[in-house]
């Protein structure tokens, strides 16, 4: 029986081949041989694959502590930019708090012991943030240093026309005369002068919309001294025209500006000022 399967299966292989009593043995050791070559090759790649995955897994085991680690120092990178914010922080509500020394008459004991308990709160407050992972970001930090930004320092302003100023002159000082916003009470509604109230950087803007036909020259003033200049010419068109100037300057305490035409050169027409083209000036200090 088992004489004939193996005669089945070497006709199977070899077609056409008579399996006979006396040649069978031969051709099924070749088979025998065969199957061992095919198996050893499967084996080796087996061997193979086998390898490659354990050299995969120590890549991704590689990886894997590299992305602990990233991650690790990304976390104390924030730690540190945090703390940072929170010491500028403090110094916005204590501007003087690390500078200031707590001895000579006007400190007494009570003065001290109070400074060091909220030196003391505030660290255990940072802490107590940082063990819980609960440290507040960027935008809560900034939004804490807006809060606390003293509204008594800050100078702004911006003014309009109320009306149309018609036929105006030459060497003519413009007055700005409804006021929307002033802070530090530098501009003057009435002479349509800004007096620096501090020293610091400025800027400044102005717009002009000169009448149909009509061409108005301008200017920044500086204490009488021009700073810059604009031209706002609807002489050839039907209609309205709106020009803008800006100048960044540092101004010292008592300097005035305002905006007047030009001396030197004629003026035609009208400028205009109405809930569409608001003929306006404005000025902040940045710094």
């Amino acid at each position: 029986m088992v004489k004939t399967h193996v005669c089945f299966l070497l006709l199977f292989i070899f077609p056409g081949t008579f399996c006979d009593e006396h040649e069978y043995q031969e051709m099924f050791s070749i088979v025998q041989n065969k199957m061992r070559v095919e198996f050893e090759e499967i084996w080796k790649h087996q061997a193979t694959q086998d390898k490659r995955i354990h050299e995969l897994e120590l890549t991704i085991e590689n990886q894997n502590k590299q992305i602990r680690n990233l991650k690790r120092r990304c976390t104390d990178k924030e730690k540190d930019n945090i703390y940072k914010l929170f010491k500028e922080d403090s110094q916005i509500i204590n501007p003087n708090f690390e500078s200031e020394q707590l001895v000579g008459p006007k400190h007494n004991q009570s003065d001290v012991l109070k400074t060091q308990t909220t030196e003391i709160k505030t660290s255990l407050t940072y802490r107590r943030h940082v063990v819980n992972n609960e440290i507040p970001n960027r935008d809560y930090y900034r939004k804490r240093r807006q809060m606390n930004t003293d509204p008594v320092n800050t100078v702004a302003f911006y003014a309009y026309m109320s009306t149309h100023e018609t036929n105006p002159g030459r060497h003519q000082t413009l007055i700005f005369d409804m006021v929307k916003t002033n802070l530090g009470s530098s501009y003057s509604k009435h002479t349509g002068v800004f007096s620096a109230p501090e020293h610091g950087t400025y800027v400044f803007t102005w717009t002009i919309t000169s009448g149909v036909h009509s061409y108005i020259y301008s200017e920044i003033v500086i204490n009488s001294v021009p700073f810059g200049s604009i031209v706002t010419d609807s002489e050839e068109i039907h209609d309205y025209h709106s020009a803008t100037g800006i100048i960044v300057v540092q101004l010292n305490h008592g300097d005035v500006v305002y905006i007047r035409t030009n001396p030197n050169v004629s003026i035609k027409g009208q400028i205009m000022s109405q809930s569409l083209c608001r003929s306006s000036f404005s000025g902040w200090k940045i710094m």
